[in-house]
C-alpha cells in the first residue's frame, strides 16, 4: 500500500533541510509567550505531538516541564533522541492512535500539525486520542495556519536552493485543502513529494474540538498572542480545555 504522503514526506532528509528556517529560535520566541500564559506548574509533564526533531520539545524542557514527544516519522524521532536530554523522551507513533502510560496537563500540537488526512473523521480521532491522555481539565494548545485568507489565495510557486539541492514549489488549493508540490533537484536526481492540509476554519475547529470533550478558552493570531483577525492573522492558535 503506498505510504500516506506524510508518512513519506516527513521521514525524507530533505522536509528538515527545506524548512531549516525553522529553528530552536523560532520555537523559543513562539512558546515562551505560551509559557507565560498557561502558568502550568513547574515539573508539569506536557506531551509535543507531532514533535519533528523535537525543536519545541527541547524548549518545552528548557521551560522547566517534563515532555513526551511523538511522531510518525522514525528519521526525526531518531534525531530528536540523539539530542534529547533528561526530562525528554520520544516515540514513534501515529498520532490517531497513539498510546502512552502518561497522563498530561497540557498537550502540544504546533507548527500545523494537523489536518493532514484524506479522511476528516481522523481529526476527530486525534483530538479524541488527544483528550484521553489529558488530566481533567487539561489543556491543548493547537496552533494552525489561518485558513481563512487561504480561502481565495493565488497559486503560488517558488525556488529555494539550500546547499547544493534547489526546491521548486507549486502551492495551491484544491477543494478543501491547500496542496503544496515539492520537486527536489539533488544532483543527478529528482524527487517529488506534497503536502497536503485541510483547511480547517474556527467554526468548523470549535465543532470538532466540541465534538471531542474541549471548549476553546481563547484564540490567538500569532506567536506574539495578538488578537486572532480572520482576514489578516497568519496563524489560529488555540487553547481549548478538556470540558
Amino acid at each position: 500500500m503506498e505510504k500516506e504522503w506524510f508518512a513519506s514526506w516527513f521521514d525524507s532528509p530533505y522536509y528538515p533541510m527545506l524548512y531549516r528556517h525553522r529553528d530552536e529560535e523560532e520555537a523559543k520566541k513562539a512558546l515562551t509567550n505560551l509559557h507565560s500564559k498557561l502558568s502550568l506548574p513547574t515539573g508539569t509533564t506536557v506531551l509535543d505531538l507531532g514533535c519533528g526533531q523535537g525543536r519545541h520539545s527541547r524548549t518545552l524542557r528548557s521551560l522547566g516541564y517534563t515532555v513526551v514527544g511523538i511522531d510518525l516519522s522514525p528519521s526525526s524521532i531518531a534525531k530528536a533522541n540523539e539530542l534529547a536530554s533528561e526530562g525528554e523522551r520520544f516515540e514513534v507513533q501515529d498520532m490517531r492512535t497513539f498510546a502512552v502510560t502518561e497522563r498530561f496537563d497540557a498537550v502540544f500540537n504546533l507548527f500545523t500539525s494537523f489536518g493532514y488526512f484524506d479522511d476528516h473523521d481522523d481529526n476527530l480521532r486525534v483530538l479524541t486520542q488527544i483528550a484521553a491522555h489529558l488530566h481533567p481539565s487539561g489543556t491543548l494548545v493547537l496552533d494552525y495556519l489561518n485558513a481563512f485568507p487561504l480561502l481565495t489565495q493565488d497559486e503560488q510557486e517558488a525556488t529555494h536552493r539550500v546547499d547544493q539541492v534547489v526546491f521548486h514549489t507549486h502551492k495551491k488549493r484544491e477543494g478543501d485543502s491547500i496542496v503544496k508540490y515539492i520537486e527536489v533537484h539533488d544532483g543527478d536526481e529528482t524527487f517529488h513529494f506534497r503536502e497536503r492540509v485541510q483547511l480547517i476554519t474556527l467554526n468548523q475547529f470549535q465543532s470538532i474540538l466540541t465534538a471531542a470533550g474541549f471548549t476553546i478558552t481563547e484564540v490567538f493570531g500569532n506567536y506574539e498572542l495578538e488578537s486572532y483577525i480572520p482576514e489578516v492573522s497568519p496563524r489560529c492558535l488555540i487553547i481549548a480545555r478538556k470540558s
